[in-house]
């Protein structure tokens, strides 16, 4: 969504382009909150596109990441208003991608399944423990990678089903490169 509906210029710099804000009513309105503005805006994509820098961290370090980042502090009564949240699960539901969020999920349990099993000290009395576990591990590491290969192709075959052989334009380019 980087660049689509929403640009983000690397100043962090938030351009709503006039058709695509009319998709997002909730998110429209933070923006035009005086207590919501440009910022709120760039930590609501920060925090919820697929394509963000942050999206890799877990959540919670996201948050306190970008909250620290943007607005200067670690916590913000602001970012826990019901139109907040209201903007970001909108922004979540308009790129919503089954198959990205599966793999985001299965890659956070991934990072703490190995935090976990690191710290495991293995001994005799545990030895078929710590196999199985990297067994089980190297498991959903395959499956982790075919939900990969999968949106890969996907993405492959939507760039070649609109024709435009790049991902360089945004929806609303796509659209007008069809019905022309």
């Amino acid at each position: 969504m980087f660049n689509e509906l929403i640009e983000i210029d690397k100043e962090g710099n938030v351009f709503l382009q006039d058709d695509s804000i009319a998709l997002m009513p909730k998110l429209w309105s933070v923006y035009k909150d005086k207590y919501g503005g440009s910022k709120m805006i760039r930590w609501i994509v920060s925090m919820e596109d697929y394509k963000s820098p942050y999206r890799k961290l877990p959540e919670e370090e996201r948050y306190e990441r970008l909250t620290y980042m943007i607005f200067d502090t670690k916590s913000s009564k602001k970012l826990e208003s019901k139109e907040v949240k209201e903007a970001r699960l909108e922004y979540k539901m308009l790129q919503f991608d089954p198959l990205i969020d599966q793999y985001n999920a299965m890659s956070e349990m991934m990072f703490l399944t190995t935090q976990v099993f690191k710290k495991i000290v293995p001994t005799a009395a545990n030895l078929d423990e710590v196999n199985d576990m990297q067994a089980k591990m190297h498991k959903a590491a395959e499956a982790r990678e075919k939900i990969r290969k999968m949106i890969i192709e996907s993405q492959e075959n939507q760039v070649t089903v609109q024709g435009t052989g790049s991902e360089d334009f945004s929806m609303f380019e796509n659209e007008e490169r069809l019905n022309s």
